[in-house]
């Protein structure tokens, strides 16, 4: 035989086959390895067999990372699904509560525009969202009620001068009628003087009593404008606390958003930790030793003593899933990205192991077939190295060239590979900046209790102002019957006026009567003396001497004229007597009942009085714990805020260090020519990680558009507050025309009265509405929370299972490696001695079959 093989054996069973020449020498090493020394008419073969055991090697590392990447890419895929899948989830379940919201606010709206002619106060002025219109309006509500203070002291101002004007009359009335007695000079008008004396002064009292229940009611009055401003302000807490539950919906929108961004960094993390890159880098590592070692030898030109290390430590012989144009084989693509996240998701474990099965056989035949190519190809090309060798054409100075440009490369090589693992020395930040991202996690689960627990403490405040309002509407209920009872009061004070008009009408009647009466009794008297005087004529010419009883009979008349005027006097008297006990009983009976249902009025009105202050007491405290509550809130905005800002920072980091990481990717493509299709993949997975973010700026866009329709519904209630200015200044004029009359005043107050007790009941219904809405709110919340719960723990089952499946790859994959590793050094072994097994026809004919079945295998596999 002209040409010889030595197999070289390892410690760890490996082999390589050297060709032996003449001069080969031999020797065994204490660890099982065999150095071995060539002629300098041998360094072509060993170098071409070193270039091949480099590049195979090359092609190895280039295969296991290609699978790797295939293995990850197909896992991110399916992760990056049903991320996709719950984010839109998500933002369905955020839009139908944004629509929920939007027809509750217009609902609202809607039942605000029916009152908006009756509630000045209303609340729709306050839901314009921002601090300084809204200070603005307060501001023109605390003018109005000043102005109707000051129209409330000049009304008492004018009443009082009424009621002076009254009283003027009234005495004026009086001295007319002591005028009259005085100026008559009869002595009949003495008991009606006396009674008209206590007339007047019965009209003084009542005078006096309508004063102070006039003055009671304008007290009332300021009262109820005090009560307004506490509503007022109770409206505008109500506004704060509507602004900052928008803003928690609003951060947990963007909570929900920043936990999908930590979830998608968490799977990029755990893509980069699955693939076991230490044990890359210490083999490039080793790479450099064994490189260096090379060129140390190659420098020195001693190759007498050549390690055969750098080119035999790895553990397989090359395989390359690679076709020959550098190309990754279709065949192997397909199976790795054919089974997709949801049709495994669907399976069980038993369907699972065997749809893994099925693709670990077709691995195995495409391994197959890839080997047998490689080999026939090894066999080709060693056919032509063998024939070139017989046929003795001069190669040498063809090999040392290639020699020096080995040189030349290997320390490029060396030092590329040096920088790149100086690289590898910031992976440890990224691990240490995903704990602290693990740390804020924690916090912000700390932060969203401690918000849960406010949430728990606002709601039993909301409870207990709930209750303060219904206090509120008893008392205004209350003052309902106050309020008719003030009115039976101006009907008495009408009718008090009327009987004094009735008294003067009386009196003047009475005066006239008594006139007349005098007047024909002094007519009689004067006809009666007359009569009495022709009757003497005629008896002094009839009888003169009958002087004497003519005297008798003057005399007679005379005593009859007094005896009648003094009879017809006591008659008057005593009828006048009998009247005067009369009328004093009847207003004696009636000052009584009026005296005690003043102060039955009196007492409850003090009642009341007392039961509001101690309302106002009571919301001034409750103002008091709101005001504490949302400075607390404000803190832990702060503390969010804080923690927010720590998140951008630890995202600008982690997205600085996955910036370092493409760096070290791109020094990697360029010795890894091979693998621009799966970087392509991971290109199209960011683009649709991009487009992901595209769909969240929409949806963030969404939320701004809301944020417009909530300002253009704030111009809306700004127009409906104009209207209401218009309908107040309306209501101003009728208010100065209505000045002249108090019983229109106090039907207006009245009037306002009612509004108020309508705007606190308004005010009471949307508490409640936004409480039960604000526990469907939290209800919604505690749902979503379980469910990402749910979610996280399906992910993680699931990633354990992938991790399974891909431990089981792995070791079925060493397997195939292994088995391939035996088919190489058989078929190497047979077709080294060959020549030997030609003597045996049954043995050829054995290898014939087994080549064939492998062709066949190979060719159905394609």
């Amino acid at each position: 035989m002209e040409s010889q093989e030595v197999m070289v054996y390892h410690g760890n069973g490996d082999a390589v086959v050297v060709p032996k020449g003449n001069g080969l020498e031999h020797k065994n090493n204490e660890n099982g390895t065999v150095h071995v020394a060539v002629d300098e008419e041998e360094k072509g073969e060993i170098a071409d067999v070193l270039l091949e055991g480099f590049e195979e090697y090359w092609d190895d590392i280039n295969d296991r990372l290609v699978v790797s990447r295939m293995v990850s890419d197909s896992v991110i895929k399916g992760i990056v699904f049903a991320v996709e899948q719950e984010a839109t989830e998500r933002i369905a379940v955020k839009e139908m509560e944004l629509a929920c919201l939007k027809e509750y606010f217009r609902s609202s709206e809607m039942v605000a525009g029916k009152f908006d002619v009756k509630l000045p106060f209303g609340r729709k002025s306050l839901e314009t969202g921002k601090n300084g219109r809204f200070q603005c309006v307060v501001a023109e509500f605390r003018s109005k009620y000043e102005r109707m203070r000051e129209e409330l002291v000049a009304l008492r101002i004018l009443t009082d001068e009424q009621f002076m004007k009254a009283k003027k009359e009234v005495d004026c009335a009086r001295g007319g009628s002591f005028m009259k007695k005085v100026g008559s000079g009869s002595e009949l008008l003495g008991l009606g003087g006396i009674l008209q004396e206590k007339r007047c002064m019965r009209v003084d009292k009542m005078l006096g009593s309508l004063n102070t229940t006039i003055n009671s009611v304008c007290l009332k009055m300021e009262d109820l404008l005090l009560s307004s401003e506490a509503s007022l302000c109770e409206s505008h807490h109500d506004l704060v606390i509507l602004t900052k539950l928008e803003d928690i919906v609003m951060q947990s929108v963007i909570r929900s958003l920043q936990e999908e961004d930590v979830l998608e960094l968490n799977v990029q993390l755990h893509g980069i930790q699955a693939v076991n890159w230490v044990e890359k880098f210490n083999d490039l590592s080793g790479l450099v030793a064994r490189l260096v070692a090379i060129q140390q030898s190659l420098s020195a030109q001693d190759l007498d003593h050549l390690h055969q290390k750098s080119f035999v430590n790895h553990d397989s012989p090359p395989i390359s899933f690679c076709g020959e144009n550098g190309m990754l084989d279709e065949s192997i693509i397909h199976v790795a990205e054919s089974y997709d996240f949801q049709q495994l998701q669907h399976m069980e474990k038993e369907e699972l192991v065997d749809y893994f099965n099925e693709i670990i056989t077709h691995l195995k035949r495409d391994h197959e077939s890839v080997l047998e190519r490689k080999t026939e190809k090894y066999f080709s090309l060693r056919r032509e190295y063998l024939n070139l060798k017989r046929s003795g054409s001069p190669v040498t100075h063809k090999k040392d060239e290639e020699l020096d440009a080995l040189k030349e490369k290997i320390p490029e090589i060396i030092s590329k590979l040096e920088n790149f693992l100086v690289e590898n020395e910031r992976f440890p930040a990224l691990l240490q900046n995903f704990e602290s991202v693990e740390k804020l996690k924690l916090r912000l689960d700390s932060l969203l209790l401690e918000n849960c627990r406010l949430r728990n403490s606002m709601n039993d405040r909301e409870n207990e102002v709930k209750c303060l309002k219904a206090q509120i509407l008893g008392a205004a209920e209350e003052l309902l019957p106050h309020s008719l009872a003030e009115e039976n009061m101006l009907k008495l004070v009408e009718n008090l006026k009327s009987t004094v008009d009735d008294s003067r009408i009386e009196t003047s009647l009475t005066e006239e009567v008594y006139n007349f009466v005098l007047r024909e009794q002094v007519v009689q008297m004067r006809c009666n003396s007359e009569d009495s005087g022709i009757e003497l004529l005629m008896a002094h010419e009839a009888e003169t001497a009958n002087r004497d009883a003519i005297e008798d009979s003057d005399i007679e008349s005379y005593i009859i004229q007094g005896l009648s005027g003094l009879i017809f006097k006591e008659a008057i008297i005593d009828a006048e007597a009998l009247i005067d006990k009369q009328m004093r009983i009847c207003l004696e009976t009636e000052a009584r009942e009026k005296e005690n249902e003043f102060r039955l009025e009196v007492e409850e009105n003090e009642k009341l009085k007392q039961d509001i202050q101690n309302l106002i007491t009571a919301l001034q405290d409750q103002e008091k714990l709101a005001m504490d509550l949302s400075f607390s809130l404000s803190k832990e905005r702060e503390e969010f805020e804080l923690a927010s800002r720590e998140l951008s920072n630890l995202r600008q980091d982690a997205s600085c260090l996955e910036a370092m990481v493409t760096e070290s990717n791109r020094d990697l493509e360029l010795w890894k020519s091979r693998c621009f299709e799966a970087m392509e993949q991971i290109e199209v997975n960011k683009m649709e990680m991009r487009k992901l973010q595209q769909e969240l700026d929409q949806t963030k866009e969404d939320l701004t558009e809301t944020k417009k329709e909530r300002n253009s519904a704030v111009t809306l209630t700004q127009e409906l507050h104009d209207k209401l200015l218009l309908s107040e200044f309306r209501d101003e004029k009728l208010k100065k025309e209505m000045e002249l009359a108090v019983c229109e005043l106090l039907k207006l107050f009245d009037d306002f009265e009612w509004r108020i007790s309508g705007a606190i009941r308004k005010n009471s219904l949307r508490f409640e509405d936004t409480t039960s809405h604000l526990k469907a709110l939290t209800k919604m919340a505690n749902v979503l929370r379980r469910r990402e719960l749910m979610y996280k723990q399906k992910l993680d089952l699931k990633t354990a299972n992938l991790h399974k499946a891909e431990a089981e790859v792995d070791v079925l994959g060493d397997e195939v490696d292994a088995l391939l590793k035996l088919l190489n050094k058989i078929f190497i072994a047979l077709d080294h001695y060959s020549p030997v097994l030609k003597h045996y026809p049954g043995i050829i004919e054995i290898l014939e079959l087994v080549r064939r079945e492998l062709r066949g295998d190979s060719t159905v596999l394609l």
